[in-house]
């Protein structure tokens, strides 16, 4: 015979859950419902690199014993994106849970978590400890987060700068300040640099061999070096005086001085050298969040991009403020505004200048394609006109006025840990010239810790510089070496700067 329960029993059970359905409507009330969080893996090895949006980071402590880390947030965090986690790096990952403004993940191996607030979520990095299985080389030990800066892509970002400048050799933040920022940012890493390019455009044959060394000295400070030598074979340059004539000659300019570090930025003081005479630069350059700037200016800089210049014992002065840096995930920006005044032999003050560079990139997701677009222009202020043979008059080093547009795309994608490709091309427009498509070929091989090997080739049927006429057919091999102040040889990532 069963037994009949309490009247007393049974009140009391009714009230509790009438008080615990009321807390918890009043709570979800209180409390809206938090948004599903983005998952984005930005890079799936050597190193794991991830992004969550949708979240607001307050604090993260890392677990070396336990190989975990865990995360505060500011208000309730979906837990869609922490699962997936597993799915997605079943290698990486043993677990990663959430609570109410919490969450955990714990790895598989013994790794250095190193993690990032973002202005719409974070950023984690995740790199294998020294000597464990699977670890980079020590260049890769977050030498970007320690220094304060972004976790960066540095694959990408060195490929935005290859896209970015279509004749890399007038880029005036190209090499002595990027290279010291890199060496600096990268824990004091020494890097040498010997490249070879070649030139052809109607006629005139341009090849150069370039040496460049940016060596870490203590204290942040670093010695920079450059040399070039230039060889120029030309069937009809025109001279001073007007007549137009075949031109051989061997060039040879250089740079020397220092990086300095300045605040989580980095200054460079160098001397110039060339037939032209001795000038200077500086420059300053820092990262902020995604995005590089800096400036440079220079006095009396050796000018040798064409026969004309080489010949006429070309330079330059100039200010250039740039930026480079990503919008959005898969949107890459960069662009440069530059004032220039170009010299000769005898006339220091040719042809005054303003000039502009600015670039789109986008990455199509889930493919290895992008779309590009590309605007370079130079403006004349003011040029000192010579007489001559006809045509005449004319401006010496054939300063004029150009804007050109490109509009392409590029297919990129890696043959194996060490190698990687990258064809593109496209159609380009000029204002104040003939049309034509453009494209060309690039090639990374990185044999080994510390080595860095690049070739790359490109033509164009519209002038990609001042005092070209097109049809430029061109050519470039890099050998990069980098090793750290414990002469340990380390991996240098990115494109070489074609």
């Amino acid at each position: 015979m069963g037994v009949v329960p309490d009247r007393t029993r049974i009140r009391a059970a009714l009230a509790a859950a009438v008080f615990l359905c009321s807390f918890g409507a009043a709570t979800a009330q209180e409390q809206p419902p938090s948004e599903p969080s983005a998952l984005t893996i930005v890079s799936r090895g050597p190193a794991v690199e991830i992004r969550i949006r949708g979240v607001s980071l307050k604090s993260a402590r890392a677990d070396d014993a336990q190989n975990t880390i865990a995360f505060d947030f500011n208000g309730p965090v979906s837990e869609e994106a922490f699962a997936r986690l597993q799915d997605e790096l079943p290698d990486w990952i043993d677990m990663a849970y959430t609570g109410y403004d919490n969450a955990v993940i714990k790895a598989k191996r013994p790794v250095t978590f190193l993690a990032k607030a973002e202005s719409d979520g974070f950023s984690l990095r995740i790199v294998p400890r020294e000597g464990a299985p699977g670890a980079p080389p020590p260049d890769m030990r977050a030498a970007d987060d320690e220094s304060g800066g972004p976790p960066i892509d540095k694959r990408a970002w060195k490929m935005v700068q290859t896209y970015f400048t279509r004749a890399s050799a007038e880029r005036r933040f190209d090499s002595e300040l990027r290279g010291a920022y890199d060496g600096f940012r990268d824990g004091a890493a020494s890097v040498v640099t010997i490249a070879a390019d070649w030139r052809h455009s109607n006629g005139t044959m341009l090849a150069s061999g370039t040496a460049h060394a940016d060596i870490a000295m203590g204290d942040g400070i670093r010695l920079l070096g450059n040399v070039r030598d230039t060889l120029v074979n030309a069937k009809a340059v025109r001279r001073l005086t007007g007549a137009i004539v075949g031109y051989d000659y061997n060039d040879v300019s250089g740079s020397i001085g220092v990086g300095i570090p300045l605040d989580g930025a980095v200054g460079t003081v160098e001397a110039l050298y060339g037939r032209s005479g001795v000038g200077a630069r500086l420059g300053l350059s820092e990262v902020f969040d995604d995005w590089h700037l800096g400036m440079v200016a220079a006095y009396r800089e050796p000018y040798a991009d064409t026969a004309e210049a080489v010949a006429d014992r070309a330079e330059r002065d100039y200010t250039s403020l740039f930026a480079a840096g990503q919008i959005f995930d898969g949107l890459w920006a960069a662009g440069d505004v530059r004032a220039t005044r170009y010299g000769v032999h005898a006339d220091s003050d040719v042809a005054r200048t303003l000039g502009f560079h600015a670039g789109l990139r986008y990455d199509l997701d889930g493919w290895p394609l992008s779309l590009t677009y590309d605007v370079d222009g130079e403006y004349v202020l003011k040029s000192h006109k010579y007489a001559g043979v006809p045509p005449t008059p004319f401006v010496p080093l054939s300063i004029a006025d150009r804007e050109v547009h490109q509009f392409g795309g590029a297919f990129s994608d890696t043959l194996s840990d060490d190698l990687w490709f990258d064809v593109f091309g496209g159609y380009a427009i000029d204002r104040y010239s003939k049309d034509g498509p453009y494209g060309g070929a690039a090639l990374r091989f990185t044999p080994a810790p510390g080595f860095d090997l690049s070739l790359a080739g490109r033509y164009s049927t519209v002038a990609e510089r001042e005092g070209e006429s097109g049809n430029v057919l061109s050519a470039g091999l890099t050998l990069t070496y980098a090793w750290d102040d414990d002469d340990a040889p380390i991996r240098r990532a990115g494109v070489s700067e074609f």
